[in-house]
Protein backbone atom coordinates (compact mmCIF):
# COMPACT_ATOMS: atom_id res chain seq x y z
CA UNK A 1 0.00 0.00 0.00
CA UNK A 2 1.32 3.14 -1.05
CA UNK A 3 1.71 6.44 0.62
CA UNK A 4 -0.31 9.33 0.01
CA UNK A 5 0.23 12.68 -1.57
CA UNK A 6 -1.39 14.88 0.21
CA UNK A 7 -4.71 16.04 -2.34
CA UNK A 8 -5.80 19.63 -3.00
CA UNK A 9 -8.95 18.86 -4.32
CA UNK A 10 -12.20 17.84 -1.83
CA UNK A 11 -12.19 14.08 -0.86
CA UNK A 12 -15.86 12.99 0.39
CA UNK A 13 -14.51 10.04 1.55
CA UNK A 14 -12.28 11.72 4.09
CA UNK A 15 -14.33 13.63 5.83
CA UNK A 16 -15.70 10.62 7.31
CA UNK A 17 -12.44 9.89 8.12
CA UNK A 18 -11.81 13.06 10.42
CA UNK A 19 -15.19 12.59 11.68
CA UNK A 20 -14.18 9.67 13.05
CA UNK A 21 -10.79 11.44 14.01
CA UNK A 22 -12.85 13.90 16.03
CA UNK A 23 -14.65 11.32 17.78
CA UNK A 24 -11.99 9.02 19.43
CA UNK A 25 -10.29 12.24 19.60
CA UNK A 26 -13.28 13.08 22.06
CA UNK A 27 -13.55 9.46 23.46
CA UNK A 28 -16.78 9.26 22.29
CA UNK A 29 -19.60 6.44 21.37
CA UNK A 30 -21.15 6.56 17.91
CA UNK A 31 -24.41 7.03 19.64
CA UNK A 32 -22.71 9.54 22.14
CA UNK A 33 -21.44 11.49 19.54
CA UNK A 34 -24.58 11.92 17.24
CA UNK A 35 -27.19 12.52 20.11
CA UNK A 36 -25.23 15.94 20.71
CA UNK A 37 -26.43 16.72 17.30
CA UNK A 38 -29.36 14.60 16.95
CA UNK A 39 -27.83 12.41 14.31
CA UNK A 40 -28.34 8.46 14.45
CA UNK A 41 -25.47 5.94 14.95
CA UNK A 42 -26.10 4.29 11.97
CA UNK A 43 -25.21 7.97 10.32
CA UNK A 44 -22.22 8.43 11.92
CA UNK A 45 -21.62 4.66 10.94
CA UNK A 46 -21.97 5.81 7.34
CA UNK A 47 -20.54 8.60 7.50
CA UNK A 48 -17.50 7.35 8.75
CA UNK A 49 -17.47 4.69 6.49
CA UNK A 50 -17.99 7.11 3.96
CA UNK A 51 -21.44 5.09 2.48
CA UNK A 52 -22.92 8.47 3.14
CA UNK A 53 -21.36 12.19 3.78
CA UNK A 54 -22.34 14.33 5.95
CA UNK A 55 -24.59 17.26 4.31
CA UNK A 56 -24.10 21.24 5.19
CA UNK A 57 -26.58 21.43 8.15
CA UNK A 58 -24.82 17.99 9.84
CA UNK A 59 -21.78 19.73 9.29
CA UNK A 60 -22.67 23.33 10.87
CA UNK A 61 -23.82 21.22 14.10
CA UNK A 62 -20.45 19.54 14.00
CA UNK A 63 -19.14 23.16 13.80
CA UNK A 64 -21.66 24.68 16.94
CA UNK A 65 -21.58 21.94 18.86
CA UNK A 66 -18.46 20.48 18.85
CA UNK A 67 -16.55 23.24 17.48
CA UNK A 68 -15.13 21.34 14.18
CA UNK A 69 -13.37 23.41 11.82
CA UNK A 70 -16.28 22.76 8.44
CA UNK A 71 -12.76 23.20 6.40
CA UNK A 72 -10.91 20.75 8.30
CA UNK A 73 -14.24 18.43 8.07
CA UNK A 74 -14.15 19.09 4.08
CA UNK A 75 -10.65 19.27 2.83
CA UNK A 76 -8.16 18.95 5.83
CA UNK A 77 -7.30 22.83 6.15
CA UNK A 78 -5.99 23.38 9.70
CA UNK A 79 -6.72 24.09 11.99
CA UNK A 80 -9.16 21.26 13.68
CA UNK A 81 -11.06 22.73 16.28
CA UNK A 82 -11.85 26.54 16.39
CA UNK A 83 -11.89 26.86 19.96
CA UNK A 84 -10.02 24.16 21.37
CA UNK A 85 -9.57 25.90 24.87
CA UNK A 86 -13.49 25.95 25.02
CA UNK A 87 -13.85 22.58 23.25
CA UNK A 88 -14.19 20.30 26.12
CA UNK A 89 -17.45 22.45 27.59
CA UNK A 90 -19.80 20.11 29.08
CA UNK A 91 -17.26 17.15 28.17
CA UNK A 92 -14.47 18.35 30.30
CA UNK A 93 -13.78 16.18 32.94
CA UNK A 94 -14.47 17.49 36.89
CA UNK A 95 -11.06 18.55 37.54
CA UNK A 96 -11.34 20.48 33.84
CA UNK A 97 -8.11 19.94 32.84
CA UNK A 98 -6.72 21.68 30.09
CA UNK A 99 -7.16 20.89 26.42
CA UNK A 100 -3.20 20.98 25.81
CA UNK A 101 -3.56 18.27 28.84
CA UNK A 102 -5.84 16.58 27.70
CA UNK A 103 -5.33 16.00 23.95
CA UNK A 104 -1.97 15.56 22.34
CA UNK A 105 -2.08 16.86 18.27
CA UNK A 106 0.51 14.75 15.95
CA UNK A 107 1.17 15.92 12.37
CA UNK A 108 0.47 13.48 8.84
CA UNK A 109 3.57 12.89 7.00
CA UNK A 110 4.39 12.23 3.72
CA UNK A 111 6.01 8.95 3.61
CA UNK A 112 9.72 8.05 3.23
CA UNK A 113 10.48 11.41 1.84
CA UNK A 114 10.67 13.05 4.80
CA UNK A 115 13.61 10.49 6.61
CA UNK A 116 16.74 11.23 8.14
CA UNK A 117 19.82 9.11 7.46
CA UNK A 118 19.30 7.02 9.81
CA UNK A 119 15.72 6.15 8.76
CA UNK A 120 13.84 8.55 11.22
CA UNK A 121 10.63 10.27 10.18
CA UNK A 122 11.00 14.15 10.80
CA UNK A 123 8.41 16.44 11.57
CA UNK A 124 6.69 18.06 8.76
CA UNK A 125 6.70 21.16 10.12
CA UNK A 126 3.57 24.05 11.37
CA UNK A 127 2.05 23.86 8.08
CA UNK A 128 1.58 19.74 7.68
CA UNK A 129 -1.87 18.72 8.79
CA UNK A 130 -2.13 17.68 12.56
CA UNK A 131 -4.99 15.49 14.45
CA UNK A 132 -5.80 15.38 17.99
CA UNK A 133 -5.47 12.66 20.34
CA UNK A 134 -6.37 11.96 24.12
CA UNK A 135 -2.90 11.59 26.27
CA UNK A 136 -4.47 8.50 27.74
CA UNK A 137 -4.99 6.90 24.78
CA UNK A 138 -1.20 7.82 23.63
CA UNK A 139 -0.03 6.02 26.88
CA UNK A 140 -1.91 3.04 26.08
CA UNK A 141 -0.30 2.98 22.33
CA UNK A 142 3.41 3.28 23.46
CA UNK A 143 2.64 0.81 25.99
CA UNK A 144 1.84 -2.12 23.69
CA UNK A 145 3.60 -0.60 20.07
CA UNK A 146 6.63 -0.03 20.56
CA UNK A 147 7.70 1.87 23.19
CA UNK A 148 8.80 5.32 22.39
CA UNK A 149 7.72 8.73 23.17
CA UNK A 150 5.09 10.93 22.22
CA UNK A 151 7.37 12.74 19.27
CA UNK A 152 7.46 9.67 18.18
CA UNK A 153 3.90 9.15 16.97
CA UNK A 154 3.22 10.20 12.88
CA UNK A 155 -0.24 10.22 11.21
CA UNK A 156 -0.07 8.59 7.45
CA UNK A 157 -2.95 8.49 4.83
CA UNK A 158 -2.47 5.42 2.42
CA UNK A 159 -3.65 4.49 -0.58
CA UNK A 160 -4.09 1.41 -3.10
CA UNK A 161 -6.02 -1.77 -2.20
CA UNK A 162 -3.23 -4.38 -1.14
CA UNK A 163 -3.67 -4.00 2.52
CA UNK A 164 -7.55 -4.34 1.99
CA UNK A 165 -9.77 -5.31 4.36
CA UNK A 166 -7.23 -3.99 7.24
CA UNK A 167 -6.33 -1.03 6.09
CA UNK A 168 -8.97 1.06 2.78
CA UNK A 169 -8.20 2.81 0.53
CA UNK A 170 -7.59 6.26 1.99
CA UNK A 171 -7.26 5.58 5.36
CA UNK A 172 -5.70 7.34 8.51
CA UNK A 173 -3.47 5.24 10.07
CA UNK A 174 -0.59 6.37 13.19
CA UNK A 175 2.77 4.72 13.31
CA UNK A 176 5.03 4.47 15.97
CA UNK A 177 8.49 5.80 14.78
CA UNK A 178 10.39 4.63 18.05
CA UNK A 179 13.75 2.64 17.46
CA UNK A 180 13.30 0.32 19.75
CA UNK A 181 10.04 -0.91 18.07
CA UNK A 182 11.98 -1.21 14.49
CA UNK A 183 14.39 -2.66 15.77
CA UNK A 184 12.93 -5.61 17.16
CA UNK A 185 9.95 -5.95 14.66
CA UNK A 186 6.95 -8.33 15.87
CA UNK A 187 6.05 -10.61 12.96
CA UNK A 188 3.20 -10.49 11.15
CA UNK A 189 2.72 -7.33 12.70
CA UNK A 190 2.17 -3.89 10.28
CA UNK A 191 4.79 -1.43 9.11
CA UNK A 192 5.82 1.54 7.01
CA UNK A 193 8.85 0.54 5.37
CA UNK A 194 11.02 1.32 2.13
CA UNK A 195 12.53 -1.20 -0.19
CA UNK A 196 16.12 -0.01 0.45
CA UNK A 197 17.74 2.22 2.92
CA UNK A 198 18.04 4.92 -0.19
CA UNK A 199 15.08 4.44 -1.39
CA UNK A 200 11.78 6.32 -1.23
CA UNK A 201 9.50 3.78 -1.87
CA UNK A 202 7.64 3.49 0.92
CA UNK A 203 4.99 0.92 2.03
CA UNK A 204 2.26 -0.18 5.00
CA UNK A 205 3.04 -3.69 4.92
CA UNK A 206 2.94 -6.55 7.74
CA UNK A 207 6.73 -8.22 8.10
CA UNK A 208 8.26 -11.11 8.68
CA UNK A 209 11.96 -11.16 9.61
CA UNK A 210 14.10 -14.39 8.93
CA UNK A 211 16.93 -13.71 11.02
CA UNK A 212 18.99 -16.89 10.15
CA UNK A 213 18.85 -15.73 6.28
CA UNK A 214 19.63 -11.91 6.98
CA UNK A 215 16.14 -11.38 4.97
CA UNK A 216 12.62 -9.34 5.22
CA UNK A 217 9.50 -10.55 3.97
CA UNK A 218 6.89 -7.74 3.14
CA UNK A 219 3.37 -9.25 2.38
CA UNK A 220 0.08 -7.72 1.83
CA UNK A 221 -3.62 -8.53 3.33
CA UNK A 222 -5.06 -8.57 -0.28
CA UNK A 223 -4.17 -11.97 -1.72
CA UNK A 224 -3.78 -10.28 -4.84
CA UNK A 225 -0.67 -9.06 -4.22
CA UNK A 226 2.72 -11.63 -3.63
CA UNK A 227 4.59 -11.45 -0.87
CA UNK A 228 8.25 -9.35 -1.15
CA UNK A 229 11.49 -10.59 0.14
CA UNK A 230 14.42 -8.39 0.81
CA UNK A 231 17.80 -9.36 1.63
CA UNK A 232 18.96 -7.07 4.63
CA UNK A 233 22.76 -8.63 4.26
CA UNK A 234 24.54 -5.78 6.34
CA UNK A 235 21.28 -3.34 6.62
CA UNK A 236 20.09 -1.95 10.14
CA UNK A 237 16.87 -2.82 10.59
CA UNK A 238 15.77 0.43 11.69
CA UNK A 239 17.23 1.79 7.77
CA UNK A 240 14.04 -0.08 6.25
CA UNK A 241 11.79 -0.29 8.83
CA UNK A 242 10.41 2.91 9.50
CA UNK A 243 7.34 2.34 11.94
CA UNK A 244 5.00 0.40 12.99
CA UNK A 245 1.21 1.18 12.22
CA UNK A 246 -0.42 0.17 15.50
CA UNK A 247 -4.02 1.83 14.52
CA UNK A 248 -6.21 2.65 11.83
CA UNK A 249 -9.76 3.80 13.53
CA UNK A 250 -8.88 0.94 15.62
CA UNK A 251 -6.32 -1.39 17.12
CA UNK A 252 -4.26 -3.21 15.30
CA UNK A 253 -1.98 -4.46 17.82
CA UNK A 254 -4.12 -8.26 17.85
CA UNK A 255 -4.81 -9.18 13.75
CA UNK A 256 -2.44 -11.34 12.68
CA UNK A 257 -3.15 -12.42 9.10
CA UNK A 258 -4.08 -16.70 8.88
CA UNK A 259 -1.37 -19.10 7.99
CA UNK A 260 -2.41 -18.90 4.24
CA UNK A 261 -1.72 -15.51 4.10
CA UNK A 262 1.70 -16.65 3.94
Amino acid sequence: MAVHKKELTPDPPAQGARIRQARLALGLTGTEFGDRIRVKKGTISAWETGERNPDGPSILALKFVYKLNPDWINWGILPMWLEPEALMGELRTAAEVPFVDTFLERPLIIGAAGCGPGGEIQDPGPAAPRYALRRDFVKRILDKCGGGEEGDLFFLLCEGESMRPTILHKEIVLINTALEGRLNPRNNAIYLVRRSAESGDDRVKRVRLDRDRHQLVLSSDNRAFAPAILDLDDIPLHRIILGRVCWVGRYLLDTDPPEGDW
